[in-house]
Order: C-alpha cells, then structure tokens, then sequence
C-alpha cells in the first residue's frame, strides 16, 4: 500500500463514527441559526451560540486525528496558507494579552480568545468538510441541505417582513440596528447580505455546472430566494459584492451569464405576475438604503459620476473612520510591522471599516501578506473540467478583495463571525467537485 493509498484510507476511517458527521452537520447548520443557545454572565449578558458548543466537539476530532490533518491541510495551499496567517494570528495574542493587563482589562483578552476559538473552528471544520467531500456520493447530500437551508432562512426573512414572525434579537440589538428583520443570521445588515450572496453564488456554480447530481429545482429555488433575499438585506456592501461578482461572470463566461439571466428574469416575471409582497419589499428597501441616500440623481440616468461623492453618500461614515485609521497608522510606524494583537483596538477604540488597514494595526503587514496570500491564492487553484465552479469562485473572491476594502465581513469581529465560517464552507463546496471531473493534482 502506498503512502496516499494509506492517507486515504485513514481519511475514509475518520468518518465511520457518527458522531463526526453529526457534528460537521450541526457546525452547517449554526452558519444559519445565530441565535444565543446558551447564556451566561462574565462580562454583562454573554451568550453562547451553537457553533461554539459544537465547536468543542471539532477540536477534539482535530486533536485525536492531528498529524492526518495536518498531513492534508499542508496538501493544499488554500488551507495552508489560511493556516499560516492563523498560526500568526495566535502568536500576536501575546501582544493583546499585554496591552489588556496594561490597560486594566484582561476580559478584553478573554474575549479575543475566545473569537480566536472562532477563528479555528471554522478553519477545521472547512478542512474536515473538504476530506469528507473527498467521496462524491456524499457531496449532493450536504449541497441539498445547505440549500435547503438557505431557502427556510429566506422564508423566514419575509415571513418577518409579512408580520408573520416577530423580531428574534434581544432589546439591545433592535435599539442599536432599529429592529432589523435578519430572520436568525444576526441583527448586522451584512450578516443577512453576505450569507444569502453566499448562498447564492453557491446555486449560481451548481446551476451552471451541469455535471453535478444536485437537484434543479431546489437550486434554482434557492438561487431565487437567496436573490430576493439579498435584495431586502439592505447591505450595500453585498449589493457592490453582487454588482462585481455579476460584472465578472458577464465576461468571464458570457452565454452561461445569458442562461442564469433568463432564469432570474422568469422567476421576477412570475413574481410580479402574482402580486408577491416581498417585491415591493425589496423595492422599499434599495430606494430607501440606497436610491434616497444619492445626493446627486446623475448617477442613476448616467449623466454624471462621481466616485468619490457617491462613497461619501453611501459608506455611512466609512470613509472618514478610514482616514483617521490611515492616519493613525502614519503617526504610530511602529504598530506596522507586527501589529498590536488579534482584535486589539484598545488604543484607537473603533474598527477602520476596512480589513486591510484593521489587519495592518492588529497583525501587522506579516499579517496582511499572509491574509492577502490566503484569499488570492484561490484564483490560481486548476479546476479542470470544472470551469464554470472556477469562474464562480474567482468571482467570489474579487468580490470579496473589493469589499473588504468597506467592511471587516471574513474575519471575526463579534457581529460578523459567522459570515467568515460559512464563506469557508462555500469554498470548499465549490472546490471539491474538480476532483470528481478530473485527475488535477491540486495545490
């Protein structure tokens, strides 16, 4: 038996116990039920949510089976490499824990490891997903529950927007996000935005790769109810996600970018023809979050643009958060090499609103080099006969590259942390099927 007859075998053993499988499926299933599972008191009302019981469960999986992952994370450089900026990531912890004891706040540290906990089950569980994907009859089951999955969320968004469901968030969060339909995803606008872009980029590449078994119909519902559902999101940060991403499958891949056209022309014809409420919904929702927000109406009839106007029109502040950040930085060169901590803001007291400067003044630019490293290292990844998954991921991930320039939504800030687990999830289930169509020898 050769060695990677043996590793396989090892890989198909891992998950006889039921248990394992249990537990990956519970970990899917917290990217969509963000709602507190347990509360406690250390620091105020502090709540646990499903992910970071099961979590536990993840840990000990990776613990009892640690060289056989390692042995597989270093196969593949869009683990690796997200493993390397982790394994920075918790060194710079030795720089949060000393400036919380120097500041009077060691629970600003315990929070940080606990958000670093975050940060290394969603890592795991994302490795574990992808060697249990290594078998292909498994992969139409967990691709039919995370659309299904999708598809209630979406239900519940518009069941709240219909008055049917009440706001599921405590006091605290309807006062700060003024009572936000986000179903059970969290109280953020971009928690809802990104997990149903999310969602829908993953139906986009089942749709448009025909040679996976997944059933049509619930792809193209969920393809459908992601789309609406990011329409009544309000995120402008996931409508330029959107914008970009469609942009990108237009040139890239032009007649499949005519197909998927048609389908989503349908399904809004057969919508307006039955006189559904949510159009209207959405409607409300982008006049309001984005239309009313355009000091100059040239925009939309395309007499003028004005990039720079319109970023201080819609960026809520973003834009000049960003600055005192760059500035910040400019007057403390010391911060820039290394960073002051995981999450350590405890000198300049607000997030920049955008992930590069953030990653800059808490790992540094080592940290920045990796996290960069990390999300462009999946354009270069070979698919095969896969191409239509690959031009669904590169899309993705220059959406993600340009959005990030507004927003901190991969990383592990508290209101966004489950967008970054269930991201990794989509990866994989975009990545993993070019080994069923062809032999690539994948980095």
């Amino acid at each position: 038996m050769t060695q990677s007859e043996y590793i396989n075998k090892k890989i198909e053993n891992l998950f006889k116990p039921l248990y394992i499988r249990l537990a990956l499926v519970l970990m899917v299933v917290s990217y969509f039920y963000n709602l507190p599972a347990l509360k406690y008191s250390l620091n105020g009302n502090n709540e646990l949510r499903l992910y970071d019981m099961v979590g536990l469960v993840i840990l000990f999986i990776v613990f009892n089976n640690l060289k056989l992952i390692t042995i597989y994370v270093k196969s593949k450089t869009y683990l690796k490499y997200l493993n390397t900026f982790i394994m920075w990531a918790g060194f710079t912890l030795i720089f949060n824990a000393a400036f919380s004891i120097y500041k009077g706040r060691p629970l600003w540290f315990v929070q940080t490891c606990l958000y670093y906990y975050h940060l290394l089950v969603f890592f795991y569980t994302a490795v574990l997903i992808a060697m249990y994907l290594r078998q292909q009859s498994r992969y139409k089951y967990l691709a039919s529950l995370i659309l299904v999955l999708a598809i209630a969320e979406s239900v519940l968004v518009f069941s709240q927007h219909a008055g049917l469901v009440p706001f599921l968030w405590n006091d605290i969060y309807l006062e700060s996000y003024g009572g936000f339909l986000s179903g059970a995803l969290g109280p953020n606008k971009i928690n809802l935005g990104m997990n149903m872009f999310f969602s829908f980029i993953f139906a986009t590449g089942l749709l448009l790769q025909k040679h996976l078994k997944v059933n049509r119909i619930l792809v193209i519902v969920a393809l459908l109810a992601s789309l609406a559902t990011i329409g009544v999101s309000g995120s402008r940060t996931t409508y330029l996600a959107l914008i970009i991403f469609v942009c990108y499958l237009f040139v890239s891949s032009t007649k499949k970018f005519f197909g998927l056209s048609i389908i989503i022309s349908l399904g809004v014809i057969i919508a307006f023809f039955l006189n559904l409420e949510f159009i209207e919904a959405i409607t409300t929702t982008i006049e309001n979050r984005v239309v009313n927000k355009v000091s100059n109406p040239g925009i939309f009839t395309g007499e003028s643009l004005d990039v720079g106007d319109l970023y201080e029109d819609l960026g809520a502040g973003r834009k000049q958060l960003s600055v005192r950040y760059f500035y910040y930085l400019i007057e403390n060169p010391l911060i820039m090499p290394f960073g002051i901590g995981l999450n350590n803001r405890l000198l300049i007291q607000f997030s920049a609103h955008n992930i590069y400067l953030s990653l800059i003044n808490e790992v540094g630019l080592v940290g920045l080099f990796l996290y960069f490293k990390w999300l462009t290292n999946y354009l270069y990844l070979k698919f095969g006969k896969a191409k239509s998954l690959k031009s669904v991921l590169n899309g993705l991930v220059l959406a993600m590259l340009v959005t990030l320039f507004f927003g901190e939504h991969l990383y592990i800030y508290r209101s966004l942390f489950t967008i970054l687990g269930y991201f990794l999830l989509i990866v994989v289930m975009l990545i993993a099927p070019r080994y069923y169509f062809t032999n690539v020898k994948s980095k």
